[in-house]
């Protein structure tokens, strides 16, 4: 019986060719769709999942809700944090590590190169498993002066050599320490912790200012004992907070508490990778956007289901006659549902072959989109289980409803009528389908549609600078003498006739670095104002072209720098009395709007000082138009700009000409000024580009997905188009011999397909807006909503046009064909 089934499965296959390969691509691009996304939402939701009792381990965060500005959100944590944690929560916490990073510069005696030095307690091996490849971490972490290397650290800095026993040397300004490398570790899987080289963080040797308690420089881990529910543990944050931090001092609201502003939030580290957005230290996943793409790619195959449903009910009646006669041979309706289940099967089995061909052409396309490698092992489990289950649902699925149908035709009916008729009902339900098939369709144009609108609407917005031609270099290699070259560099850079301004700060566009400041009015001691500050030169608002609108701009001849600011004093210079020293400021109008300045010019000669940093006034000289430097998809913050000339974490240049041009030149310069010192340098307009990162990829993929579903949905319209053409070919023939010309024929067929695809845009519209409009709420600002009108009607207008072409050929064909051949035809 078995044996049967697959031959009458195959000869219906080959007897209807067309009809077999819509049925197998179309379900077979689906599947791929689907293969391809589930390896996707595998990788995102890997992270930190491979520690032992990863579900056990958590993440200190932090929020600043500072009475006038934004509440901010951060990864880490101040760096007293764990300490006493551990003994607030000491019958709930089994073990803890942190995480101290910073940018460093390195060098191997043979070569320098930049990278981030992260210091941590001696207990992190043993919450984070790290695969030891040479070495020992016990004696990195139990000595002083002793760094491990990440596997692909060793490689880049001594290539096949064995670096266990070898001394590099870490370089901060005039400072140099050998460290000895005694380990090379790797990390299997995925996680959050970017550790490049590790050493052992000494409490003892870190400076007065890095335990601020506003100070969020730390990443703070920590393991839960067995049986500990975290929710129980964080309403005692707020009295831990209260008991630990006194903020007297900083705001003039004296009836705040400390958890009133500063909240702290134990997160799941395996949830860090898709729940972060406020990461900055490194770019997240998006759980939404997971969750999107999974429903998408659903969808697709569902699409590719349909298909299959809408040929197979719209060929049942040419099998008529075929199910009647095993009727009445004496077959029963169970054995007939067997059968056709067993078709819709094989062909799924075809489909998933093929399938897995498109998924290898496909993934490396896909790896460049999403920019991160994924993994396909067929011998793995977690691989071919899901496809195995994929395969199964499927092939039920998609053949349990024509099942079913085929199985139900009466013998009686349909031998006594000798022909097969097309019932209202079969008709209906491939039209609702059709429907459904162009609405998802359309919904995936228009979403594409709007991000893309959004995305370029973001990135060509005004600023509040010009954004042309500009390139900021945003990495100094550290240098014994770099301060005494950087003053040189940017005059060997100004002799360039391709560059008209040279600017040194400690901000680049999209950064978003933010440190914060305590202000109080002279006049006004009651008050306190927390405002960001800035780090700049003389020529920074020159060569941003920022307008200064109130006031003027800082000048070499009228203004001196701030004096050095000692961290372990927390005082400017090393003047430690109550001896004031006079500085100059400039501010930014939302900063004069917080200090209660209705109008820019009032705010000009009013002086400021700061508690956070001691002993030093500040007078206001100048106030600039707000701009969009920290971050371009942000309301501007309230900024004070700190003339810092000698500032070297970036350098920010304005040139003429191409941007190819430049590149060589400003290298050539550096090797000049700076000799073998590296650096890194990227365009202000890719950094505002890259700000928009997740929505170019969300595009992208959008793209893609709503290609495959249009090719699906119209291989389906293309295959019902046939058949109801096959159908109607007496009726067309007769029309002709009455009369009809070919227009008036295609015209009528045309319009029959039509009606779903506009059914199809009422539907969709809706929806899209609705969606879309909540997708928006990410952007503080957005496009004309006014826009998302032609955005629909060009989709639907798109669709449209695709079905029009793709039964426009079926139709004409056979109204151009002679009346008499329509006659003849069975």
């Amino acid at each position: 019986m078995l044996k049967n089934y697959f031959i009458t499965a195959l000869n219906n296959l080959i007897k209807n060719k067309l009809y077999s390969v819509i049925n197998i691509a179309g379900l077979a691009i689906g599947l791929a769709a689907c293969i391809i996304i589930a390896l996707y939402v595998r990788d995102q939701y890997s992270y930190d999942r491979q520690w032992e009792d990863s579900d056990r381990i958590y993440r200190v965060t932090t929020q600043l809700k500072i009475p006038g500005k934004k509440a901010s959100r951060d990864a880490d944590a101040p760096l007293q944090t764990m300490p006493l944690l551990e003994i607030f929560y000491k019958d709930n916490i089994e073990q803890s590590a942190r995480t101290f990073s910073g940018e460093l510069s390195i060098d191997t005696g043979t070569s320098r190169f930049n990278d981030k030095l992260v210091l941590v307690d001696s207990s992190f091996p043993n919450m984070f498993q790290f695969k030891v490849i040479a070495g020992s971490l016990d004696d990195t972490l139990t000595g002083k002066n002793n760094i491990a290397l990440k596997e692909e650290t060793a490689i880049r800095y001594f290539g096949n050599q064995d670096p266990v026993g070898k001394v590099i040397t870490i370089v901060v300004g005039d400072l140099r320490t050998d460290y000895l490398v005694t380990a090379v570790y790797s990390t299997s899987g995925n996680t959050v912790l970017d550790i490049p080289l590790l050493s052992l963080l000494d409490d003892t040797l870190l400076p007065a200012g890095a335990y601020g308690w506003f100070n969020f420089n730390t990443g703070t881990y920590f393991k839960v004992k067995k049986g500990v529910d975290i929710e129980s543990l964080k309403p005692l944050m707020p009295s831990f907070i209260d008991k630990n931090i006194d903020i007297s001092g900083i705001l003039s609201d004296q009836t705040l508490k400390a958890s009133d502003i500063l909240s702290m939030d134990f997160q799941k580290l395996a949830d860090a990778h898709l729940d972060s957005p406020w990461d900055i230290e490194r770019t997240g996943g998006n759980r939404q956007a997971v969750i999107s793409f999974t429903i998408i790619s659903f969808l697709v195959l569902l699409i590719g289901c349909i298909n299959f449903i809408i040929l197979t009910t719209a060929k049942s009646t040419q099998r008529a006659r075929e199910i009647a006669m095993r009727k009445m041979v004496g077959a029963k309706r169970k054995q007939l549902i067997v059968q056709f289940l067993g078709e819709s099967t094989f062909i799924v089995l075809l489909s998933m072959i093929l399938a897995i061909g498109i998924v290898e052409i496909m993934l490396p396309l896909f790896e460049s989109i999403i920019d991160r490698p994924l993994t396909l092992n067929y011998t793995s489990p977690s691989t071919f289980v899901p496809i195995l289950i994929l395969f199964v649902v499927t092939g039920i699925n998609g053949g349990l409803y024509p099942a079913f149908i085929l199985s139900g035709f009466r013998p009686g009916d349909t031998l006594k009528a000798n022909q097969s008729k097309e019932t209202s009902g079969s008709i209906t339900l491939r039209t609702a389908l059709v429907i459904f098939q162009f609405a998802i369709s359309i919904m995936l144009i228009i979403s594409t549609c709007v991000i893309f609108a959004q995305r370029q609407y973001s990135i060509n917005r005004n600023p509040g600078y010009d954004k042309d031609n500009l390139l900021v270099i945003n990495r100094i290699d550290s240098n014994d003498n770099i301060q005494d070259k950087i003053a040189s560099f940017k005059q060997e850079l100004l002799k360039l006739p391709d560059i008209s301004s040279v600017s040194s700060s400690n901000v680049q566009p999209g950064q978003k670095h933010e440190t914060n400041q305590v202000f109080i009015r002279k006049g006004k001691p009651e008050t306190n104002y927390v405002i960001a500050d800035e780090s700049i030169d003389y020529d920074f608002f020159k060569t941003y072209k920022i307008p200064v609108i109130a006031g003027r701009d800082y000048s070499i001849e009228r203004d001196s720098p701030e004096p050095e600011w000692n961290i372990d004093t927390s005082t400017y210079g090393t003047n430690i009395t109550n001896e004031s020293i006079e500085r100059n400021i400039i501010i930014n109008e939302s900063a004069a709007r917080q200090l209660g300045f209705s109008r820019a010019e009032e705010a000009i000669g009013v002086v400021l000082y700061s508690s956070t940093l001691k002993n030093i006034n500040h007078t206001v000289i100048g106030v600039v138009a707000d701009n969009h430097i920290y971050s371009i998809n942000t309301l501007p913050r309230a900024e004070v700009y700190l003339l810092h000339p000698e500032s070297v974490s970036g350098i920010t240049i304005r040139f003429k000409g191409s941007h190819k041009s430049i590149l060589p030149q400003i290298k050539s310069v550096g090797k000049k000024v700076l000799g073998e010192v590296q650096i890194s340098t990227v365009f202000v307009d890719q950094l505002i580009a890259h700000e928009f990162q997740q929505e170019k990829t969300e595009q992208k993929i959008l793209i893609s997905f709503s290609l495959l579903a249009i090719v699906i949905a119209c291989m389906g319209l293309f295959g019902s188009a046939s058949f109801t053409v096959e159908r109607r070919t007496k009726e067309i023939g007769l029309r002709k011999v009455m009369g009809a010309r070919v227009k008036n024929i295609v015209s009528l067929l045309l319009w029959q397909f039509s009606k779903p695809v506009l059914i199809a845009n009422i539907i969709a519209w809706p929806i899209a807006i609705f969606a879309m409009q909540s997708w928006l709420e990410r952007f503080a600002y957005r496009f004309n909503p006014l826009l998302m009108i032609p955005i629909c009607l060009g989709s639907g207008f798109i669709a449209l046009v695709i079905a029009w072409f793709t039964v426009a050929g079926n139709t004409t064909r056979v109204a151009r064909s002679k009346p008499i051949k329509a006659l003849r035809y069975e």
